[in-house]
């Protein structure tokens, strides 16, 4: 598939997080690193497998090829590029929606997640309270592996 922004909101748009029954809450499990891991499979740029903790120490360090770590504006602007890109704690993550979006704040930013509630094109302030936001750390695939040498600094 070739990235663009067009391409990577129709995989985002496409499983329908909000509607699709696989990423709803069930009693006390959430689903966000399913959602997410989906979405970038769907795209052909996997994330690690397994829990957002699993994830996290996996990207950390840029560790998982092509996965680098970013400050939340490329985030945004890497997503809004259509580069797969997430937010992540060791407990939840989102997908860094593809808004055209120019965030002034990481509350600026546009995700669609599954979790406690699933939504698209929504706000990050619904993902993490607002003290939280400065836990999250964002990631952003990239096709050349060079690039190790200018983001290493963000991780």
């Amino acid at each position: 598939m070739d990235i663009s922004k067009a391409n990577y909101k129709s995989v985002i748009d496409d499983l329908d997080v909000v509607n699709t029954s696989k990423y709803q809450p069930s009693g006390n499990k959430t689903y966000c690193n399913i959602f997410a891991q989906d979405v970038c499979d769907d795209y052909g740029m996997p994330l690690p497998s397994g829990t957002c903790a699993t994830m996290l120490k996996a990207l950390k360090g840029n560790n998982t090829p092509h996965w680098y770590s970013v400050n939340y504006s490329d985030a945004q602007a890497r997503a809004n590029q259509g580069y797969p890109t997430i937010g992540i704690t060791s407990d939840h993550v989102v997908v860094i929606y593809p808004s055209g979006n120019t965030p002034a704040s990481v509350s600026d930013l546009d995700m669609s997640m599954s979790g406690y509630a699933c939504y698209n094109n929504k706000k990050i302030t619904l993902a993490w309270k607002k003290e939280a936001l400065s836990d999250v750390r964002f990631y952003s695939w990239y096709e050349k592996e060079f690039m190790i040498l200018l983001y290493y600094y963000f991780d």
